[in-house]
């Protein structure tokens, strides 16, 4: 396996800035940034727990893999399905931290982390949709995995986490009339719980909520929306698919609760901000809270330097009385 490259190395660094842990810190499901841009090299195969079932193919491509790990209990168990981050161009189902799972399954709450395709195989919204792909296949082996399919949470880290609101937001992609048993199944879930999620993709909105002309790119984006120049993220298809790709462009009433973390304080953004922190910023899920508050939608938000929801004590516990264990 390759040893990570400098470039790697230097985002790590800027993804960890500013996120030392401290009293009242916001949630972080997945392992800090310098080991999810590390990848495999640094993560490892997990161990405690390790997963019941590693490694189960939910489709052809060697990405459409997951982890599953099972809750002690007696019958169906609800089920937590976790994507992880990496700006759908790295990272790995090995992120949710241990610590998390073993939160999870305490709970009785069974946990499915899964990867993606990424963009090197395909712009968006090809990994938001094996996303939802993945949440399928579980459902239509509900018995095989002892899970319940009506108490479904979904959740990620950054990228991993649009994946998630975006399930949470979307319109069910079930066709009932399919002669593919997963594609029968529903995508609509109980609730969701991210980290530093993205809540919307497209370009000139974002930059009005920072009040600034233009950002500086993140190293995905030309792939992301297979453009050659960041001039294109204007041009009608791009913004198309990227108000597609964006949770914050489908929410409607009848969607699921949302908690949504950010790991760091509301810091003012200019045209020099770097991408990694701008990204993550919290302004996303202020906005985010802001639509789905008009919606009639239950939202709880923590960022770093805000009160904590008094309701819940993390994601682990927001989803956890949610799905009707506590």
């Amino acid at each position: 396996m390759k040893s990570p490259t400098l470039a790697c190395l230097m985002f790590a660094v800027v993804s960890f800035t500013g996120c030392i842990s401290s009293k009242n810190a916001p949630w972080q499901p997945g392992l800090h940034g310098a080991i999810s841009y590390m990848g495999n090299w640094a993560q490892g195969r997990p161990k405690d727990p390790a997963p019941t079932q590693p490694d189960v193919t939910y489709g052809p491509h060697e990405r459409q893999v997951f982890d599953f790990y099972q809750a002690p209990g007696e019958g169906p168990r609800p089920l937590f399905v976790y994507f992880h981050g990496g700006g759908f161009d790295w990272g790995n189902k090995w992120e949710l931290k241990p610590g998390v799972v073993r939160a999870f399954l305490t709970q009785g709450i069974s946990v499915a982390s899964c990867n993606y395709r990424l963009i090197h195989s395909g712009p968006l919204p090809q990994p938001i949709h094996d996303g939802a792909r993945a949440l399928q296949f579980l459902r239509a082996n509900a018995a095989k995995f002892k899970i319940d399919p009506e108490r479904v949470a979904v959740g990620g880290f950054s990228a991993g986490g649009l994946i998630a609101l975006w399930l949470a937001t979307h319109d069910d992609l079930a066709k009932p009339g399919s002669d593919d048993p997963v594609a029968r199944q529903s995508t609509r879930v109980v609730c969701t719980a991210v980290c530093d999620a993205p809540t919307n993709l497209h370009a000139t909105e974002v930059y009005g909520w920072f009040g600034v002309k233009t950002l500086v790119e993140f190293p995905s984006t030309k792939k992301c929306f297979d453009i050659k120049s960041i001039d294109e993220l204007n041009d009608p298809r791009v913004v198309a698919l990227a108000r597609e790709s964006s949770p914050i462009h489908h929410v409607s009433r009848d969607d699921a609760p949302v908690y949504m973390s950010y790991r760091r304080p509301m810091l003012a953004v200019s045209e020099w901000t770097g991408p990694f922190t701008w990204v993550h910023h919290p302004m996303f899920g202020v906005k985010m809270r802001e639509t789905l508050k008009a919606a009639g939608i239950e939202c709880a938000l923590h960022y770093r330097g805000s009160t904590p929801p008094k309701k819940y004590a993390d994601g682990v516990d927001f989803v956890a009385q949610k799905l009707g264990v506590k």
